[in-house]
């Protein structure tokens, strides 16, 4: 499981070593959730790619951890004018938030549907 100490140590942002500890425990946690969410499916401890997709997720969610961004997010507004007075929303696909981490979620699900049989565990016969 990723630990606070552990993001602080891998991470080459600033901004994620200055994060408090229990910042960071609730963004870990944010992000795991976000990736059930987005997957559909538990999260899997121990799977190497999936730890390092989540390790990305909360490095890029510490890099946006304000008020401005998660207003923005949480309302859905992918872009903004100047002036507040246009915006974007896209709501047809779930999304983590952040498009790469979409992708590499994308990319491991195919991976871990090529390697199970589409997420059914088969038994081998002797």
């Amino acid at each position: 499981m990723l630990t606070p100490e552990q993001v602080k140590q891998w991470s080459s942002t600033r901004v994620a070593a200055e994060k408090t500890t229990d910042r960071l425990q609730y963004l870990i946690d944010e992000a795991k959730l976000r990736i059930e969410l987005f997957a559909a499916r538990p999260f899997v401890e121990g799977d190497s790619r999936l730890a390092m997709i989540h390790f990305r997720l909360v490095e890029s969610m510490a890099l946006t951890d304000n008020d401005e961004s998660l207003g923005l997010d949480a309302r859905g507004i992918v872009s903004e004018g100047d002036l507040g007075y246009s915006y974007t929303i896209n709501r047809e696909a779930v999304t983590t938030g952040f498009p790469l981490i979409d992708s590499l979620l994308r990319q491991w699900m195919t991976y871990v549907d090529q390697q199970t049989d589409g997420g059914t565990t088969q038994a081998m016969s002797s």
